[in-house]
């Protein structure tokens, strides 16, 4: 036997500080989870999945509102409706949602990183890229249903890269997003478009299994319904902040035009394959919908615009191993601070009403916006049944378009219809100043929120 130096896969294997990389993508999911919560329907979700566990069945008419009190109305994400319930019951409160958006944004970034490194073999570069990501999922890492989709996308990703030895798991995380958010049809179209890319018999017989999955849940054909009355519903959605065409030229989403510009770069270099474009350009295309779709967009187009990245050669290890392992623990627990240090279950002021106000706005019909809806729902269902939140596929085109009149001064006709005497306003709605020119009483007011009174009220 030979002594010597260490062997080539020894010196590979030691642990280097550059390895604390991949961990500050960690330090800023912690940073975004451990935030006010600011998502509305995540509140409404809560009651829904209340009443579901104990009806025993899940909702497909709505019971929330008495503006469409019984019309038709599927709840797409009743699986995770289900667990926030029970969440809700075991923690007595919200404070479990900043630490399931933990959770969930550490999975995606976990699944994204595998993805990516499977292109791009170097931690330096997997670190880069991820932190870019956590740039672009920042705004929608929310406790809402639609982060759990990320996630099962994500997953798709890794078990397509890996179809010899992982493509059993795609049937399951079929049917699971099925359970969780209407978006899983993203989930058949990259099962197609696969198959095309490399027309594996195997995948053919994925993707019936996978449509006889999405069949197998309490709404049965429901379950297509609710991407039918999705499809349905555009022209409400259009009018919803997250529905609107991307702007790629604000600081959140301009990442996205780096993910395009190395697909381009990618393609130069001779690392991308004809068929990757069965894949790719779908999802350019849908990432250029909305900016709500540029998340999942970006979550598939990643490992392929990872490939642009030259490979960066790191120093072999020399010396002790004991300082990188310090640094990388140090850097790993630091990197929880956000999350140990926070007061957690915490609701966004400028989104939801304080206490004092609800008690002011008591039994009377109250006008207000689509947070403040879900909010209520929340916490006062069903007591109190809502004008209006934002199930833009339950509303419709028509009441999102009189909420906006409202807001901006022409009240009269919507409060007539529906008999509102009084009105939550925000400081900078032009609806304030109309309603003050019009005789209404300020009966309570906040930094964030003015409570009105009818005049004779």
């Amino acid at each position: 036997m030979t002594v010597g130096r260490p062997s080539r896969a020894s010196s590979a294997s030691r642990l280097r500080i550059v390895h604390a990389l991949p961990v500050v993508p960690v330090f800023l999911v912690a940073f975004l989870a451990s935030g006010a919560i600011r998502d509305n329907s995540f509140l409404w979700h809560i009651r829904a999945g209340a009443v579901q566990a104990d009806l025993g069945r899940v909702l497909d008419h709505d019971i929330f509102s008495f503006t469409e009190l019984g019309a038709s109305w599927r709840t797409q994400s009743w699986l995770a409706e289900l667990g926030y319930a029970q969440a809700e019951q075991w923690f007595s409160g919200l404070g479990w949602a900043n630490w399931f958006v933990f959770g969930c944004s550490i999975a995606l970034l976990l699944f994204s990183g595998l993805a990516v490194y499977r292109r791009s073999p170097s931690p330096v570069s997997t670190a880069l890229v991820l932190v870019g990501a956590v740039w672009l999922y920042g705004p929608f890492l929310q406790p809402r249903p639609v982060i759990l989709s990320f996630v099962l996308l994500a997953a798709l990703v890794v078990v397509f890269q890996n179809r010899d030895d992982l493509l059993w798991l795609v049937v399951p995380i079929m049917w699971v997003w099925a359970g969780v958010h209407g978006s899983w049809i993203i989930g058949g179209l990259i099962i197609v478009l696969h198959w095309l890319r490399t027309m594996d018999r195997r995948l053919f017989m994925v993707g019936v299994l996978s449509l006889v999955a999405s069949l197998a849940t309490p709404h049965g054909l429901g379950t297509w319904g609710v991407v039918v009355d999705f499809l349905g519903a555009q022209d409400a959605l259009a009018l919803m902040q997250e529905w609107k065409v991307p702007d790629f030229g604000s600081p959140a989403q301009m990442p996205y035009v780096v993910v395009v510009v190395g697909l381009v770069v990618a393609g130069m270099r001779g690392a991308l394959r004809p068929r990757d474009l069965w894949v790719i350009v779908p999802f350019l295309f849908l990432g250029v919908t909305s900016r709500r779709t540029v998340v999942p967009a970006t979550i598939v187009l990643l490992p392929y615009a990872a490939a642009a990245i030259p490979p960066i050669r790191v120093p072999k290890a020399s010396g002790s191993s004991l300082i990188p392992k310090v640094a990388v623990a140090l850097v790993a627990v630091m990197a929880l601070f956000p999350m140990v240090s926070a007061a957690n279950g915490t609701l966004l002021p400028e989104r939801f009403p304080d206490t004092a106000t609800r008690a002011a706005m008591g039994g009377r019909n109250t006008f207000y916006d689509t947070a403040v809806g879900g909010y209520l729902i929340y916490r006062e269902y069903p007591e109190r049944l809502v004008w209006i939140d934002d199930r833009a596929e339950l509303y419709g085109v028509e009441r999102l378009e009189q909420f906006a009149d409202a807001v901006a001064g022409t009240y009269t006709d919507v409060f007539a219809e529906y008999d509102f005497d009084s009105a939550l306003v925000q400081p900078d709605w032009p609806l304030m100043e109309r309603l003050v020119e019009d005789g209404w009483t300020i009966a309570n007011e906040t930094e964030y929120f003015t409570l009105f009174y009818a005049p004779g009220t």
